[in-house]
């Protein structure tokens, strides 16, 4: 007798920054926009944002910034 798991796939689609990321396709958005519009707490959308296969960060000259690293996002098919 084997007893079977039901994992819902259900967990895998639950990002919900993928899916703001993916209304706003094309968009380069900072974390700040993207927490406060999804009402989220800010390390919880940062593990997401890590946890996607997804969503890339933008190159900070691209937004105008001279720094190495910024916290600006993109949504990539």
């Amino acid at each position: 007798m084997t007893i079977q798991m039901n994992i819902s796939p259900y967990i895998e689609n639950l990002n919900e920054v993928e899916e703001y990321l993916k209304s706003h396709k094309g968009k380069k958005l900072s974390l700040r926009k993207i927490y406060r519009d999804i009402g989220m707490k800010r390390r919880k959308a940062i593990w997401m944002i890590k946890n996607s296969k997804n969503i890339k960060n933008v190159y900070p000259l691209s937004v105008g910034s001279n720094k190495h690293f910024l916290h600006v996002y993109t949504f990539v098919s």
